[in-house]
């Protein structure tokens, strides 16, 4: 074999391999991975180790130019293109969902009751977050885009996190226990929103709260899913978080996500991604349910049990608790009923409404992850309890 033959084959070999290493790099961390099926634990490793890919990937295409201004394989243009091609894959890969769904953690807009009843229907999904009287309403729609949102409630500096494939809303502390943190989106695995610290370098995925790296420590807060309707008669005096849709990106993402995501709600479609073990047929799959995670175990509610017991009492991991249903306005909450370091029965209680006042004083709030998806619940916890 002749040595330009050699060289030309050799060069060959590297532009494909820096080509396909960046490809599948732009596949595995975008949502064609998710749609491919590609294992979460080769996300995980990617972006632990995410600045070495990237500069090995830097580093092929620094040595096919090598190999272009020596041997003067190909064009000054073509090795344009390709690098073009290879930072652009690059930018998809680290940068590019980050650009698309920006975190307001830090920077979310709230308006008044009066101006939000303008912009949201009545019959719209709110997310209703209460902390020593101060209380914040999040509109599902205008969560979709962000996904995270943010503000010091009465008190406390939270932040809203919000899965639209999970259907899934749970509020955190902003100190995940590393102090200030820098809360964005990564991708989603398995229908739900793997979120990043970019303060601790940690991941956090959302359903289970758990820490990838073991940096962090979420506080939950709980959140109340009601119609606007609702929210505007029980919080006249609260304040909303309105998403403002200003950027010409945002009607691309909304056409973009429109079919899909009603196709997510329709019980005549799996899920988007084709992620979830889909076994557990104890309910519909796309069924909504109110599920509790504790230390060691987990349980779920459907609508048609909480409708049949809106009051239930139980226990679950020596924790006394009231599950309470308002069937007027279909809405859930779960309380413990402990006061005073004394447990109580629901006979002492009396009527529990729906933000847990009783006859003996107001009932704590405990926090559920409200409305997700059976399919998703049941993919995270494949041993949950559940009340159907």
């Amino acid at each position: 074999m002749n040595t330009a033959k050699t060289q030309r084959i050799w060069f060959r070999i590297v532009a494909f391999v820096t080509a396909a290493f960046s490809i599948f790099s732009a596949v595995l961390m975008t949502e064609p991975g998710q749609s491919l099926d590609l294992p979460r634990e080769w996300i995980v490793t990617y972006y632990q180790y995410r600045w070495w890919f990237i500069g090995l990937n830097l580093a092929m295409m620094g040595y096919l130019w090598h190999l272009h201004c020596r041997y003067k394989m190909w064009t000054k243009f073509w090795m344009t293109m390709a690098t073009s091609g290879v930072l652009v894959c690059i930018i998809a890969a680290n940068f590019l969902l980050a650009a698309f769904f920006p975190s307001y953690q830090h920077t979310a807009n709230y308006v008044s009751v009066i101006e939000a009843d303008v912009i949201i229907n009545d019959e719209d999904i709110v997310y209703a977050v209460e902390i020593n009287g101060d209380v914040r309403g999040f509109p599902r729609k205008h969560l979709e885009i962000p996904h995270i949102a943010g503000d010091n409630i009465g008190g406390k500096e939270v932040t809203m996190t919000f899965c639209a494939l999970s259907n899934l809303p749970v509020v955190i502390e902003q100190d995940l226990g590393q102090g200030e943190s820098d809360i964005g989106i990564l991708i989603q695995t398995n229908n739900n929103l793997v979120m990043v610290d970019r303060q601790s370098g940690d991941l956090i995925q959302q359903v289970t709260m758990t820490s990838e790296f073991g940096k962090t420590s979420p506080v939950e807060h709980p959140n109340t899913m009601m119609t606007w309707a609702d929210f505007k008669e029980f919080y006249p005096h609260g304040t909303v978080f309105i998403y403002g849709f200003d950027r010409a990106l945002d009607d691309f993402l909304l056409t973009l996500f429109e079919q899909p995501m009603k196709n997510q709600f329709s019980e005549e479609h799996g899920p988007i991604f084709p992620t979830l073990d889909m076994k557990d047929e104890r309910v519909g799959f796309k069924e909504q349910v109110w599920g509790y995670r504790g230390d060691k175990k987990e349980i779920a509610f459907t609508l048609d049990f909480v409708k049949s017991q809106p009051t239930y009492e139980f226990e679950f991991e020596g924790q006394p608790m009231v599950l309470v249903y308002d069937e007027q306005r279909s809405i859930t909450n779960l309380f413990s009923r402990t006061i005073d370091s004394q447990t109580v029965s629901v006979d002492s209680l009396g009527t529990i409404d729906i933000h847990g006042n009783t006859a003996l004083g107001r009932l704590e709030q405990i926090p559920m992850l409200n409305g997700i998806f059976w399919m998703v619940w049941s993919h995270w916890f494949p041993h949950t309890e559940v009340m159907n």
